[in-house]
């Protein structure tokens, strides 16, 4: 992971042990340490940091990176974008677990229903830098008791070792690849849909405002969650954490 190199970054930094790579690239930023689009991968991170400032149980084996893009010319849907590209990969190199293998809006990817990747996009105007931080249980030998109900490791499940540099690669290929027609604003949202966790599936949706519940009917091609309430009005919702889902008959 040292030497790890790839087309869409100018510069990678590599570290054994950090808080957050998502705190070292803003860092970098801020002292205009680092120039144009960079990466920051460590091998054990000491705080995470998830959605809503939660901790994210970072250990040895996962893969705990920030990718800093510069001028990139998207307000939105980075996160799903991203899911998108992750989930991809992640089914190419792994034929075996794609079935099991779905996406949850906004910033999720779930192994049999627990959690494999997580994904965290914040945008630095001043600077023009986009950050997107990726964890993900690769190698995870042991997955804290705390969250051992709710997270999984991908070479547990499928008995064996995971080339992590190889599986990095595999994302920002594809993450390169369709980065333009991002851009231009063609999210691939019938790929989403497709492979939706939550989609079909009652949901509660907790927003800033209230909670809503009903059945989720995908995303739009803005991002937006659709949700059909119980007055049969389907509902877009561009933000919101969602914190129970039960399958329907």
């Amino acid at each position: 992971m040292k030497t790890f190199q790839h087309p869409i970054f100018d510069e990678v930094y590599f570290y054994e042990k950090l808080n957050s790579t998502s705190k070292q690239a803003a860092k970098l930023i801020e002292d205009q340490t680092a120039q144009g689009n960079f990466l920051i991968i460590a091998n054990e991170q000491t705080g995470g940091i998830g959605r809503n400032q939660n901790h994210w149980s970072s250990p040895l084996g996962g893969i705990w990176l920030t990718a800093a893009l510069y001028g990139l010319s998207v307000s939105s849907n980075l996160t799903i974008f991203t899911g998108i590209s992750i989930h991809k990969a992640l089914c190419e190199l792994f034929p075996a677990i794609h079935e099991n293998l779905k996406i949850k809006w906004p910033n999720d990817i779930y192994l049999k229903d627990k959690k494999l990747v997580g994904i965290l996009a914040s945008h630095n105007q001043a600077e023009k830098y986009h950050l997107l931080g990726i964890g993900l249980n690769s190698n995870v030998e042991n997955i804290p008791e705390e969250i051992s109900e709710t997270a999984i490791s991908l070479s547990q499940f499928l008995q064996q070792e995971i080339e992590n540099e190889k599986l990095i690669t595999k994302i920002f290929d594809n993450f390169a690849s369709e980065l333009p027609e991002f851009i231009e604003g063609n999210l691939d949202i019938k790929y989403f849909n497709q492979h939706s966790l939550l989609e079909g599936k009652e949901i509660l949706l907790d927003t800033d405002f209230d909670q809503f519940e009903g059945i989720c009917k995908g995303i739009n091609k803005r991002g937006a969650i659709l949700i059909e309430l119980k007055s049969g009005m389907i509902q877009p919702f561009y933000s919101g954490t969602i914190i129970n889902w039960i399958k329907t008959n």
